[in-house]
């Protein structure tokens, strides 16, 4: 009663998600004033109209359990033979990320795999037909769950699916808070709830009490407010003490009562329970929501049945609600005054109790920890249960693990048997965990302290991670080599030993490190174990990539590749194919690197972590190399959404802030170099792709016009190196950039240097796109067009379309220069055409500058520009999504179809919507379906 308006927006939201337009819509308002009752009856509601309907309710004793809330409500674990579920609940076991050194952002780290996987099981679902999610209580759902809720909402436009949550109001920095409130692109919509109003008050009261309410009565339920719950249970509570006097049309309170507060009413209605039923409900408040009828009849060590009897006098008494398998208290404040009532010692002994009853069923470790973190834990308890599941609960929860462990450390005997391995779990919690530091001088203590021979090279092996993983290479190689005793056994040793060279290389000592992993390379292949041999490979190859690129160098990474993932961690065996990855994208082995990408799309998906943004990072590279900049920009948005500020964003927003530059928009440009991060990481992959910031940065100073500028950071970067990289080896690609500038300054001996070492690297790989580097400095240094064209050629097979086009445009002002103004129209029209496909704006202009003023303009016809709207504004990748969305498939499936990351197919979807000013899935399948029937299938260039 009183929330009509609310129900209407409901059911009008409810209504647009049925025509295949989604909405988000946030119920806020304090405790009682009615919000379960609209998420109930909306939801009740949807389910009738033929929506799919999923609810769920977070649990203030869930707080700290990573998805627990977001899991119940997409039923992960009720539906274990789905397969779609099963595949999710792997991900979210996270066996593949054990032992992996975590983010300093969860969301970038070990969470975002499950994140991924959440968001492809709901577009599945949408894929059946329109979903609702009905989400209560959310100020207590946990981080993770909140962090999938933010990306549903962020893609309810393009998705049949009706998000309704409902919260109390909480701080405005808060994490619910801005899901409610941020503005989503016009899908969402922000109901605050109100104290019911005079009129709705009085009809209340009319219903509750079969009757008008009579002056006394109205005159008390002022007090209330007009909040609902505490109109409904004052009336309880007057009938249950016999206080309501009924006429023959107006009920009235007996005279002497007076309104009590609304705590007092919640626990009025227990005082008429028996006391054993009320001690099985103060049990229940302590287990919480989660809590199935037999952990409680364990918990209370009560026959079921006999339990079923309880619970259906406090169902009777309204109490509970029958919500099927689980308990449910009527009202989260009844929960609260049993809860409430309930000794502080008392509520840990009964977690105590909850934990090894969970326990021994055989329970999520995560329920297990969520009572042991309540309670006041037995020490041999906790002691001999995290032996057990440490591992598990890390994987999943390492912020719960890591809690736990340290209790148990605080707790258990460190002379014990157990001790040491403890130290280990807790470690690899705090690695977990991101707190590199922490875990390696926790580590390194254990290791000083006469460690266990059995545990030492784990713990070792600890602070190698850490150390790497938070850019000290230099302590990583140290703790190696202090391993390489003649005590160690031999595939510990190598693997050191290959580990080594890993560290080496990071320093920058290539000489050192190709040596090194050489010697490892020998004794893994002697002790036959692929681990070291893969670390070895990968070195020996990353090195010879830099100093001679070739066929060679290819073939170390392929055979680093081809070692199995069973033999090693499933995050070094995707590390190496997406490291074959880049240099395939280098050799311009397009089809290998795509063949290569697709393949591990999966993987990548459910590992997690760093590897995320470097698979995208990888993909948008290949874009943009091929000239599908709009596919390079999809990728790079799915790249930054794996978790923000993840070291390899620099990279991303690099490319991102190219393509801004070449497309004349120079504020987008320098928007994105703001944004990179200011830390730049010399240890890890990111340090491979620091040239891409330089290249940004260089590109902006020539469109800003500081040309000199521009060749100034060049050279010394060239000279002096990128990071820990020789420059020479990294920027030889810029080698034509390089020559073109110093040219421009006069600078003929530098721009000589600048050629050599493009020919260098061209006859070392023999590779097209490094022949037509070779090809075009030579051409500017001699001014001879024949090697330009050359080196268009060479361009166009590898194929580099926009190196391509600067070489003919380079190729036509020569000619004209030589008088041949016709040859030199010819090639300036191809090179804008080029461009323009590109939407290269400022290339264009800028060629186009360059030939006026040799006297060449371009030729009558009109190069097709690049529209923004409208269907020939879709890039081919786009035109293959709208094909299959009109065909019915989720993102997840498109994926699957086009070999292409989920979240890009999601990028994807949203440009097209956003390009043919549709609203939902429906339109652009309809507009397929037209284009289809009038002319054939859409144009796919």
């Amino acid at each position: 009663m009183g929330r009509a308006a609310e129900m209407a927006v409901l059911s009008r939201l409810a209504d647009s998600t049925l025509a295949g337009e989604g909405q988000a819509a946030f119920v806020v308002g304090e405790a009682g004033l009615g919000k379960t009752t609209v998420l109930e009856q909306a939801a009740a509601a949807a389910e009738r109209r033929g929506l799919q309907v999923l609810q769920g309710s977070a649990q203030e004793l869930e707080e700290a359990w990573p998805f627990a809330f977001i899991s119940r409500c997409l039923r992960l674990e009720e539906s274990p033979s789905d397969a779609r579920r099963a595949r999710v609940a792997e991900v979210l076991r996270g066996d593949a990320r054990y032992g992996v050194p975590g983010a300093k952002s969860e969301a970038a780290g070990a969470y975002a795999a499950t994140i991924e996987a959440m968001i492809g099981l709901v577009e599945d679902l949408c894929a059946q037909g329109p979903l609702a999610l009905f989400l209560d209580d959310l100020q207590w759902a946990d981080s993770a769950s909140v962090a999938v809720l933010h990306k549903l909402v962020r893609s309810v436009h393009q998705l049949p699916l009706l998000v309704v949550g409902a919260h109390r109001p909480v701080s405005r920095a808060g994490e619910v808070d801005h899901l409610s409130r941020s503005p989503i692109a016009g899908n969402r919509t922000l109901l605050e709830l109100a104290p019911l109003d005079t009129e709705a008050v009085a009809a209340l009261l009319a219903d509750l009490c079969g009757r008008s309410a009579g002056p006394r009565l109205r005159r008390m339920a002022e007090g209330a407010a007009g909040n609902p719950l505490y109109l409904t249970e004052l009336i309880a509570a007057l009938r249950r003490e016999h206080a309501i006097e009924t006429g023959e049309t107006t009920a009235d309170v007996a005279a002497g009562y007076s309104l009590p507060p609304l705590t007092a009413l919640v626990t009025h209605r227990l005082r008429h329970l028996r006391d054993d039923v009320l001690q099985v409900l103060r049990v229940a408040s302590v287990l919480g929501a989660s809590c199935t009828t037999a952990e409680l009849a364990a918990a209370v060590d009560l026959p079921l049945r006999d339990l079923l009897a309880v619970i259906g006098e406090a169902e009777a008494a309204g109490v509970l609600r029958d919500t099927g398998q689980h308990l449910r208290f009527r009202h989260e404040l009844i929960r609260h005054a049993l809860y409430d009532a309930v000794p502080g010692s008392v509520r840990a002994m009964l977690h105590m109790r909850a934990a090894q009853c969970l326990a021994e069923a055989g329970a999520a470790p995560e329920r297990v920890a969520e009572h042991l973190l309540n309670g006041l834990p037995s020490p041999d308890f906790l002691i001999t249960w995290l032996e057990g599941s440490a591992a598990r609960l890390t994987t999943r929860a390492p912020t719960m693990a890591l809690r736990l462990l340290t209790t148990a450390l605080e707790l258990g005997d460190p002379t014990a048997a157990g001790y040491a391995n403890l130290r280990l779990h807790h470690a690899l919690a705090q690695l977990s965990c991101g707190l590199l530091a922490e875990a390696e001088e926790s580590a390194r203590c254990a290791l000083a302290k006469a460690p266990d021979p059995g545990w030492e090279c784990l713990m070792r092996w600890i602070v190698i991670q850490a150390a790497f993983a938070r850019g000290r290479p230099d302590l990583a190689l140290a703790e190696a080599r202090a391993g390489c005793r003649p005590d160690v056994p031999e595939i510990e040793a190598v693997r050191l030993q290959a580990f080594s060279a890993v560290c080496l290389f990071a320093l920058g000592d290539l000489t050192e490190a190709g040596a090194v992993a050489s010697r490892a390379r020998r004794a893994a292949d002697k002790a036959g174990d692929s681990q070291a041999l893969a670390g070895a490979l990968h070195v020996l190859a990353a090195k010879r990539f830099l100093e001679t690129p070739d066929a060679e160098a290819v073939e170390l990474a392929r055979q680093a590749s081809r070692l199995t993932p069973d033999t090693m961690h499933p995050a070094q065996w995707v590390g190496l194919q997406l490291a074959l990855v880049n240099y395939y994208v280098d050799l311009d082995l397009g089809h290998d690197a795509q063949r290569t990408l697709a393949a591990l799309r999966i993987p990548v998906e459910r590992t997690g972590g760093m590897f995320l943004p470097w698979y995208h990072l990888s993909c948008a590279l290949l874009a943009f190399h091929a000239g599908r900049w709009d596919d390079a920009l999809a990728e790079i948005a799915s790249g930054l959404d794996c978790g923000g500020q993840d070291a390899l964003s620099r990279a991303l927003r690099a490319v991102a802030a190219l393509i801004a530059v070449h497309r004349g928009r120079r504020p987008l440009a320098e928007a994105h170099l703001t944004a990179l991060l200011t830390e730049v990481d010399h240890s890890t992959v990111a340090a491979f792709y620091e040239y891409l910031p330089l290249c940004a940065g260089v590109l902006l100073d020539e469109a800003r016009g500081d040309a000199r500028r521009a060749y100034s950071r060049l050279a010394e970067a060239f000279d002096s190196g990128v990071g820990h990289l020789p420059g020479q080896l990294i920027l030889g690609f810029l080698t034509p950039d390089l020559v073109r500038l110093a040219l421009a300054h006069g600078d003929q001996a530098n721009a000589q240097r600048y050629a050599a070492a493009a020919q260098r690297r061209a006859d070392h790989s023999g590779g097209l796109y490094h022949l037509g580097d070779a090809y075009r400095c030579q051409g500017l240094l001699s001014g001879d067009p024949d090697l330009l064209m050359e080196a268009v050629r060479c361009y166009r097979n590898a194929p580099r379309p926009l190196n391509a086009a600067h070489a003919l445009t380079d190729a036509a002002e020569l000619l004209a220069r030589r008088g041949r103004l016709d040859d030199a129209r010819v090639l300036l029209d191809q090179a804008l055409d080029t461009f323009a496909r590109m939407g290269a704006v400022r290339d264009a202009a800028q060629a186009t500058s360059r030939l006026r003023a040799v006297a060449v303009r371009r030729g009558s016809h009109r190069t097709r520009t690049g529209s923004r709207d409208g269907w020939e504004a879709l890039t081919h990748t786009e035109r293959l999504v709208a094909e299959h969305v009109a065909e019915g498939c989720s993102n997840p499936e498109i994926a699957s179809r086009l070999s292409i990351a989920r979240s890009t197919v999601s990028t994807h979807v949203s440009s097209i919507l956003r390009k043919l000013a549709m609203t939902s899935r429906v339109e652009i399948a309809a507009e397929v379906t037209r284009r289809q029937k009038s002319g054939g299938p859409p144009p796919q260039d």
